[in-house]
């Protein structure tokens, strides 16, 4: 053997932009400096600090290389106001330090929010409460961050209770435009605001120190160079961060919401935060540390081997990209152009014949155009829909890989690579996509030709476990899944799947379908029974794909339909109400331990469904975490007579008029209290009408406008009323949250159900939280909502408005719209 290396095994990446809000602004401030001697969060104490000096044990050792406990994060971005594209190439360890890197990214854009790459690294694991501890020294470079903190969010579920993680966070952060200070905060369940600006007396950037901070059940200590300086003292008014929590630190440049805070970003260089070391005092509550494995070059002679013949075509996932293929006239290369790439688009080719019993794949790429090109190779088994590159090298040099969704390369006008990737299975399909990993389409022109098509065996060939899969029958017809990345294994007596699967990645969006048109179309209910035969909570969605969207489910700007396509209304488990989300698709569910469940999912025919999806541990986490299970599908069956229900997530219809209770508004104050302000508002006192504008506001930002004063009005009553007009020239999407005063499963929302004058859409979330609806420009639109303050989530606290902020895309959206009439009744009011 030539060389042998080691690396830990990648887990798998977006296959899409993720959604901010489930990746949340980790590690961000507040726009306003504070310093010291300004206003000090509630339960704050800067003297007479005499704790004890912080403990701990080196957890990563950048002296000494990269961290096995730690990895890089790869392949998304956080939305504003961050700017930057995650991704590996801009982690590195030289020097005794692991340096974090900002660079240009050429595929990127501030529209999109990825108009830079950005280096982060994060623990594999969650950590409670405990002592943690950095050296470090940040990068004095205006615009940028440069932080070390504790973060969990939606995106890490529980194992052990199969729960997902509201956002709690602790932080260190420096920003690049005055070093000689540190801003220490933290979010209790998505509520910051807790800035503290602490001045050091040094310049940050010119040495290494350490920072660090205590987290306890009912404080936070933050430390610099072992001396205590900031505390927040807990209390029943003042909670703390209680979720498991992983470590991160990242290197940012800010998107233009974030510019006055922060600074404006120009101009990518060398600097760059340096991290020595981190301590930990407190046990891994969950999470696994993958295992290392042999990665082997290849030992052969390439030159000795024929190029292939080929047939190339593209894939059109309908949002413009415009490929154009020349090929040889021997097929054994082609050129191809582009000004417009997305939606993941790809140009393959058929290796077929050629694979039949080979585990190498050798091609050449040579980008002959004027700007740089990223893009990703997956090789394919079509049959299995799974992507089986395991490993591979670019000019001798290894190449990002993510089991599941290819090789990554990145290519500067004029370079020319020679890739070499290992995979398992047998290939009959290689797809490039080509400045094209994101989900909408935009200009980005370019030129690439691809040649040298080989493949070659070395070692034995390695066939994964598929299991026997053959058909259930569901309804009298016999259905056959397509298994992806899982096996399954068919009990043909008991009419019933076994799925068992390891390496899925949390965010991966890897599922098992089957085609169901011809049943699905004549009923409108799904029925089937889940048993859990692992160890750990399983969670998983439930689609039923159609051919036509639901109104309201997020659309692609740049497509002819909306992104996602199940026609799912509502959905039941073990008899109880579980959470459908119709804007983004799908029912989800989850089944303990060695727990069985039954679930229904009732969908709308007049949308043409035609597919059963089940999306298996793949649908919330972080993409850098993977999962393994065992599953047993079975008693699966379509139900109903066909009927479709107009009250698509409790819509109302002229026919079902709606009683507004009467009564007199009262008078709100309304704040924006987010990190950069995200709406104008006409008046910041106690009001009955107040005016919303905003401009260039992510679809992910998640911003509210909050009333606190609204308790006195909420408590002892159950029934909220609003009226929203929408004075721009396109629709507004609204999100109307009552919180309580605990946070309990996904959130602290209260709100119970909803009911609207006008609107489309409407939809109350009693997982995640929140009523939300279409409003139609120039329409008014009257909401009653019904809340309840006698569940485990507590006494109502405040009422929250959101206007377009919480689509879940990376889309930017501009309004105006006007609330007014707060009324506060009781159910029965509301009935008379």
């Amino acid at each position: 053997m030539k060389n042998k290396l080691f690396k830990t095994v990648p887990a798998l990446v977006l296959a899409a932009t993720l959604a901010a809000g489930t990746f949340a602004f980790t590690a961000c401030g507040d726009p306003e400096e504070k310093g010291p001697e300004t206003q000090l969060p509630p339960g704050a104490q800067i003297e007479g600090l005499t704790d004890k000096p912080l403990e701990g044990e080196i957890f990563a050792d950048y002296t000494k290389g990269s961290a096995d406990a730690m990895h890089p994060t790869n392949g998304y971005t956080n939305g504003s106001p961050f700017n930057n594209f995650w991704t590996t190439d801009c982690v590195t360890y030289d020097g005794g330090v692991m340096k974090l890197h900002i660079k240009d990214n050429p595929t990127g854009s501030v529209e999109q929010f990825t108009e830079y790459y950005g280096g982060e690294e994060r623990s594999y694991q969650n950590f409670g409460y405990g002592d943690y501890e950095v050296r470090m020294k940040p990068a004095k470079k205006t615009g940028t961050a440069s932080t070390f903190f504790l973060y969990t969010g939606p995106s890490d579920t529980n194992p052990n209770t199969g729960e997902a993680h509201p956002w709690d966070e602790i932080d260190i952060e420096f920003l690049g435009k005055d070093t000689t200070q540190v801003q220490f905060n933290y979010f209790v369940n998505g509520v910051g605001g807790h800035e503290y600006m602490y001045d050091l007396g040094f310049d940050a950037s010119e040495e290494f120190h350490n920072y660090g901070f205590r987290w306890e059940e009912d404080a936070i200590t933050w430390f610099v160079d072992g001396e205590p300086v900031f505390k927040i003292n807990g209390s029943e008014n003042v909670p703390i961060p209680s979720h498991e929590s992983k470590i991160i630190m990242n290197y940012w440049c800010g998107a233009p919401a974030g510019e006055a805070w922060m600074g404006k970003f120009e101009n990518p260089d060398e600097l760059a935060p340096e991290y020595e070391w981190i301590k930990v005092n407190s046990q891994p509550a969950w999470g696994e540390i993958p295992e290392k494995v042999e990665v082997e070059e290849f030992e052969g002679d390439w030159t000795t081997i024929d190029a292939i013949s080929t047939t190339f075509d593209r894939s059109d996932n309908g949002v413009g990209t415009d490929y154009a293929i020349t090929a040889a006239e021997d097929g054994k290369s082609a050129t191809v152009t582009w000004t417009k790439a997305g939606n993941y688009d790809n140009v393959n080719f058929d290796v077929t014949e050629a694979a039949a019993d080979k585990n190498w794949l050798h091609l050449v790429l040579e980008n002959t155009g004027d700007e740089a090109i990223t893009g990703r190779i997956n090789i394919r088994n079509t049959e299995a829909n799974a992507t089986i590159n395991q490993y591979g090298f670019g000019n001798g040099s290894e190449l990002s890989t993510a089991i599941g969704e290819g090789t990554t390369v990145n290519l500067t006008a004029g370079q020319k690579m020679e890739i070499e990737i290992y995979y398992t299975d047998v290939a009959d399909t290689v797809e490039i996509m080509l400045d094209s990993l994101q989900a909408n389409a935009i200009d980005l022109a370019g030129s690439l030709k691809i040649s040298d098509i080989k493949l070659a065996k070395q070692g034995d060939i390695v066939i994964p476990d598929r299991g026997d899969n053959q058909p259930v029958v569901i309804n009298g017809e016999s259905i056959k899944f397509a298994n992806n990345a899982y096996v399954i294994t068919t009990d043909t007596e008991a009419n019933s799947i076994d799925v068992t699967y390891s390496g899925i990645g949390k965010e991966s969006w890897q599922n098992i379908s089957a085609d169901v048109a011809n049943i699905a179309s004549t009923k409108n209910i799904f029925n089937a029974t889940v048993t859990n035969n692992g160890e750990k909570a399983v969670k998983f969605r439930v689609d039923i794909l159609a051919k036509n969207a639901l109104p309201g489910a997020v659309t692609n700007p740049d497509a002819d339909t909306p992104r996602h396509m199940a026609c799912n209304l509502s959905a039941t488990q073990d008899g109880q109400e579980a959470y459908t989300n119709l804007q983004w698709g799908g029912s989800e569910f989850t089944v303990a331990p060695g727990k069985t469940t039954k679930i229904t999912v009732t969908y709308d025919t007049r949308y043409s469904p035609t597919q059963l999806q089940f999306l298996i541990d793949s649908i919330a986490g972080t993409a850098s975490e993977s999962n393994s299970g065992d599953i047993t599908i079975s008693e699966m069956s379509f139900t109903g007579e066909g009927a479709v229900d107009p009250d698509i997530g409790g819509s109302t219809t002229p026919d079902t008029p709606v009683v507004v209770p009467e009564g007199d508004p009262v008078p709100l104050t309304f704040e924006d209290q987010n990190i950069t302000p995200a709406y104008t508002l006409d008046k910041t006192t106690a009001t009955e009408t107040l005016n919303m504008q905003y401009s260039g506001l992510a679809g992910n930002a998640y911003a509210f406008v909050t009333a606190t004063d609204a308790a006195q009005y909420l408590n002892g009553k159950d029934t909220f009323t609003i009226t929203v007009k929408n004075n721009g020239t396109v629709a507004v999407n609204v999100r109307i949250d009552i919180v309580g005063s605990i946070k309990d499963g996904n959130s602290n929302v209260i709100n119970q159900s909803a009911v609207a004058t006008g609107g489309t859409g409407i939809f109350t979330d009693t997982d995640w939280g929140g009523t939300k609806l279409e409003i139609a420009a120039g329409e008014e639109v009257t909401i009653v909502i019904t809340y309840d303050e006698s569940t485990a989530r507590g006494a109502a606290t405040a009422v929250l408005v959101s206007c377009d902020s919480h689509r879940g895309d990376t889309n930017t959206y501009s309004g105006n719209v006007t609330i007014s009439g707060f009324k506060f009744t009781s159910s029965t009011a509301a009935a008379e």
